[in-house]
């Protein structure tokens, strides 16, 4: 003798409602980090090793560059230029200063507000003198030179802004998805 088949339930079980807060949570995930890319893209830097204008100075420089510095107490940045020493211009490939007066990018240290004036990279990368030097007509200068933030160039600043204009969505649709298939698989219960 067989015993009769148990019955099974041809329905979906139901989805319990506490899927609805992990659908908000995960919308709310993705707004969240979009305002935190887009809050924290001139995130970061470092003031550095503090140099005066003129005072040759010996640094590794690494692949990504360092930022020139300069203490700002007007609202018009100095204009800097940065050269490598003539003794370490045999191993130098390439050099590059480029200006970042117009970036507005700033660093508060010690009380002091510092704005980047330029950004200095050689290759190959390795340790090198660098001299600094304020345009004239500025006065006493002081200069740091140190990391530049990690989004400081036009590139950066749009795949920080591609990145949140496709999280925030990302998040909501994903959220709203979930919150649909569990409001649909509840009613056909």
């Amino acid at each position: 003798m067989n015993p009769a088949p148990g019955v099974v339930s041809v329905d979906p079980l139901r989805p319990r409602r506490i899927w609805y807060a992990v659908a908000a949570l995960i919308a709310a995930g993705g707004v969240l980090a979009a305002a935190a890319v887009l809050l924290l893209v001139p995130f970061g830097g470092d003031l550095g090793q503090r140099v005066t204008s003129g005072q040759p100075v010996t640094m590794h420089l690494p692949e990504g560059g360092k930022m020139v510095w300069a203490k700002v107490s007007g609202p018009d940045a100095p204009g800097v230029d940065c050269a490598p020493s003539r003794a370490e211009d045999q191993g130098l490939g390439e050099w590059h200063a480029v200006s970042a007066r117009l970036d507005d990018l700033s660093l508060d240290a010690d009380g002091e507000r510092w704005r980047a004036v330029l950004t200095i990279a050689a290759r190959p990368t390795g340790t090198y003198t660098v001299t600094c030097t304020a345009s004239s007509g500025q006065g006493t200068v002081s200069l740091s030179i140190g990391d530049p933030p990690r989004f400081h160039d036009p590139r950066s600043k749009a795949l920080a802004g591609l990145a949140a204009s496709v999280l925030a969505p990302l998040g909501v649709l994903v959220g709203a998805g979930l919150a649909g298939v569990v409001a649909v698989r509840r009613r056909r219960r």
